[in-house]
């Protein structure tokens, strides 16, 4: 490891320069002395070329050899610089250049190699507060550290300038990213804004975007959010699959084909899909022994659990297709000419035990088995959604199940479970005319979509997210294209007063935990992001207590306060190609990985 020291440059000179010696030569022969001087830039000319090339006495110079003698094949033969002119092939320049090189690089770079501190420090990486590292000399130093580097973590959150830079920051802690139009062009997608707040360690969100072939291989676009429970691994496994099956399940369908033959193909693209995970391990786990790793490895997938959401679009003919498997949930944002603002529409239906059309699914596939769905809860055998990808305890049998929690270290079976599996994958599907128009015409607005998992949706309702984004965009065109530069934006106020705020209800008493929603009075228009501006108010947007006493929970509590959240709007505007960037321009996508 290379690491390039500017500070005391001076005084280390000096003090190397008493310790080195320079090497000189002295007269004209072969025999050298050396002579300990002070350091000094030596130069070497032309006169010290007669030195280092001077004939021993008694040698033959090339002009008395005997005609006709040449030298032998692999000897040289001393010359001298008197007779004819010859050039030297030694590379007298090159060997100065590297001398200069080498003596820079011995004053102004150490060369370090990793030492034992190196890989303590390295096991704490992610954690760059971590300090491991405790070796004090004396009693003072102790004191000192004591005194000046142990901080009290409440300190700067009293702060409201503190406060103020932890909120501009929201849209990096909230991992914002934007498609922007011209983007949106380039990459034959809807311009489309998205976050993904990460609240589990790890986060057990995961979502997936893009353009791939559809019916006739036309292009088509796909949104999905994967929110996974009891791990990420299988949230993780449909970020890497769905999105591919799916296009080449539809790319085999004819371009005339039915809504119905659409609905089917995508419906068993997403239980084979889950038919094949389940399978795959279910059969390594019958076929390797205890704690075998490719069992493992198999498994994991199946041992989490996820839900999906997936939204398929057609440019061509202006159709979306949501398919809905958990409670992540699509609204479609629509104008009303009539009413003169957005109401929203539904593109999915939450899957819990608070939706009569699954209990009643549930209870004719289960006769007599009343106490799987709690009616307070929501759960089914104490699952918050009724459809899902993995979770191996609701889909095989118990005593199965406990030959995995011995073998492979799963989890335990769920007592009241008898006739599994409890599950599906099979997703319930909306089909929608979505309407675009060109954002330089007034007399018409175009359709927008939100998209989140429950994190979102746990606090704040369909109808108040689509006003929200409606008053986005009242701001962003206010701010000619930039909601942070709306005229009528209000700077945020923060103070560390001790009240709660507004809306904030909780009971000590009975042990009911803190909970809030997102209403209008208490909206912040002040992201630029879309997305980032819809968790902000989600989070407690104007309720500036809230929302920094939400972001200051440590993992794994804050799980208890607020889910993993994961939020796509995507604006429907039918963006003209003029004015297409030329390729190979300058501009870096804002929202490009990489």
């Amino acid at each position: 490891m290379l690491q390039t020291r500017w500070g005391g440059i001076a005084a280390r000179f000096n003090a190397r320069n008493t310790r080195l010696t320079s090497l000189t030569r002295t007269g004209t022969s072969s025999h050298h002395a050396y002579t300990p001087t002070a350091a000094r830039r030596v130069h070497i000319g032309r006169s010290r070329v007669p030195s280092l090339t001077s004939t021993p006495p008694g040698a033959l110079r090339p002009s008395k050899l005997p005609t006709g003698c040449r030298p032998p094949l692999g000897r040289s033969v001393p010359l001298t610089v008197g007779g004819p002119r010859l050039h030297s092939a030694f590379p007298t320049k090159t060997v100065i250049f590297v001398v200069v090189i080498a003596a820079a690089a011995l004053y102004f770079v150490e060369i370090k190699t990793d030492d034992w501190a190196d890989h303590v420090l390295a096991s704490f990486a992610g954690d760059p507060s971590a300090t491991p590292l405790h070796f004090y000399k004396d009693r003072e130093e102790v004191d000192h550290w004591a005194h000046y580097h142990i901080p009290n973590p409440s300190d700067p959150l009293k702060d409201p300038q503190v406060m103020k830079q932890i909120s501009d920051q929201f849209t990096k802690i909230a991992f914002g990213w934007e498609i922007e139009p011209e983007e949106s062009i380039e990459f034959e997608i809807p311009v489309t804004h998205g976050i993904r707040f990460r609240s589990n360690e790890p986060c057990e969100d995961y979502y997936a975007i893009g353009t791939a072939p559809g019916p006739g291989s036309k292009p088509w676009n796909y949104w999905s959010i994967y929110d996974g429970h009891a791990g990420r691994h299988t949230a993780y496994h449909l970020q890497w699959t769905l999105h591919p099956s799916l296009s080449r399940a539809l790319s085999n369908l004819s371009p005339a084909s039915t809504s119905s033959i659409i609905h089917a193909t995508i419906k068993d693209v997403f239980t084979s899909l889950d038919n094949e995970l389940m399978s795959r391990a279910k059969h390594a786990a019958n076929w390797f022994p205890a704690a075998n790793a490719a069992a493992i490895s198999a498994l994991t997938p199946a041992f989490s659990g996820s839900c999906a959401l997936l939204a398929a679009f057609d440019p061509e003919q202006s159709k979306l297709r949501v398919a809905c498997v958990g409670d992540s949930r699509a609204v479609l944002g629509r104008w009303d000419p009539l009413e003169m603002k957005y109401v929203a529409q539904p593109l999915s239906t939450d899957q819990t035990g608070f939706n009569e059309a699954e209990v009643a699914r549930i209870k004719e596939a289960h006769p007599g088995e009343e106490d799987i769905l709690d009616p307070k809860s929501g759960r089914l055998l104490g699952l918050a959604v009724t459809r899902a990808f993995g979770d191996h305890r609701w889909k095989w049998d118990n005593e199965f199940i406990k030959q995995l929690q011995s073998k492979y270290w799963g989890t335990a079976p769920r007592p009241q479970s008898k006739t599994p599996p409890y599950l599906t994958a099979e997703p319930e599907i909306t089909e929608t005319d979505i309407v675009r128009a060109d954002p330089k015409d007034k007399s018409s607005k175009s359709d927008f979509m939100i998209m989140a998992s429950d994190g979102l949706w746990d606090h704040i309702s369909s109808e108040h997210a689509v006003e929200c984004v409606e008053r986005w965009l009242e701001a962003k065109e206010r701010g000619n294209g930039k909601v942070s530069q709306d005229p009528r934006m209000q700077q945020p106020i923060f103070s560390n007063g001790f009240n709660v705020d507004e809306g904030v209800e909780y009971d000590a008493e009975t042990g009911k935990q803190i909970t809030w929603k997102a209403e209008p009075q208490y909206f912040a228009i002040e992201d630029d992001n879309a997305a980032v501006c819809l968790a902000r108010n989600a989070m407690g947007g104007t309720r500036r207590g809230l929302f920094l006493g939400l972001l200051s929970i440590a993992g794994p509590l804050c799980r208890d306060a607020v889910d993993d959240t994961t939020v796509m709007v995507i604006f429907f505007d039918h963006i003209s190609r003029e004015g297409k960037k030329k390729p190979g321009g300058e501009k870096k996508s804002s929202w490009w990985p990489w």
